[in-house]
């Protein structure tokens, strides 16, 4: 299933943040105000609603990105 355009952006926008990257202004406060982000000790990090969306968006896409954080371990 494709992702629309505002989808499609909003999902960059979160491994935009995720990878550091520098992102607009606009963009920034877009994701801070809808609750995908905040700032934290002068650098953006993703809301458990932003860990959220950014996986529903993976998963549509046909995606498997995660923090290493958000890895499990496998146990025999």
């Amino acid at each position: 299933m494709a992702l629309s355009k505002t989808q499609n952006k909003r999902l960059g926008s979160i491994l935009g943040v995720m990878f550091n990257d520098s992102l607009s202004e606009e963009i920034l406060d877009s994701l801070t105000n809808e609750g995908y982000i905040k700032l934290e000790d002068s650098k953006y990090v993703l809301t458990d609603k932003g860990l959220d969306e950014k996986q529903r968006l993976c998963t549509l896409s046909g995606l498997n990105i995660m923090y290493s954080s958000e890895k499990t371990k496998k146990v025999i």
